[in-house]
């Protein structure tokens, strides 16, 4: 099973997850493509993937996910998720590793983009993100890809590549920006890590 986790005031049905759900089911037909949607709420985000996860691979008769695929606040989630299994692929997606930081100016009055829904984001929402920051991502058995535009102009990448440098592949696009432009030219990487 693979599970893409999409980025804040997103859904599940964002453009990102499914053309890669539609892409990579063409190379894996047989294998389940799981494209949750979360709360903005940190805590209830992970109970709540972790059961829905947990339900998918229960359905599928699986042990656990192959891949976790996470794309902006869904790569930092990702990252924590990843490591409640053993021996899984990961791949970051212009991922917010630092989300406390980054989501800082959306503190207030929001309105998911997909779903129009609007709620408050609150300083207890940011606090309750550091729970699940991954401090040494190295020490661990979690195969990791990371993609980014170096042109992301809501997540300053270099983050991501000095956190991942001694434990990741990456591929590094010069132009792009953080909805991440060169996807489809991805695909190829993310079967290669997913068929290792």
């Amino acid at each position: 099973m693979i599970v893409y986790l999409h980025g804040f005031n997103s859904t599940g049905n964002s453009s990102k997850g499914q053309t890669l759900k539609h892409t990579l089911k063409q190379t894996l037909p047989s294998v389940p493509f799981f494209t949750p949607t979360y709360h903005y709420n940190p805590d209830i985000a992970i109970t709540v993937l972790m059961q829905e996860i947990n339900e998918q691979l229960l359905r599928h008769k699986l042990k656990q996910p192959e891949m976790i695929i996470g794309s902006s606040l869904g790569g930092f989630y990702g990252q924590y998720i990843a490591r409640q299994f053993n021996n899984i692929k990961l791949v970051l997606i212009n991922p917010a590793l630092g989300p406390v930081d980054t989501l800082q100016h959306h503190l207030g009055e929001n309105e998911n983009f997909y779903t129009g829904e609007r709620y408050i984001l609150q300083k207890e929402h940011l606090e309750a993100l550091k729970k699940y920051d991954i401090e040494k991502v190295c020490s661990d058995n979690v195969s990791t890809l990371l993609l980014v535009d170096k042109a992301d102009e809501i997540i300053d990448y270099r983050f991501a590549v000095e956190k991942y440098k001694h434990c990741a592949e990456m591929i590094l696009y010069e132009k792009g920006d953080h909805q991440f432009q060169h996807l489809m030219e991805s695909i190829a990487k993310i079967l290669e890590l997913y068929n290792t």
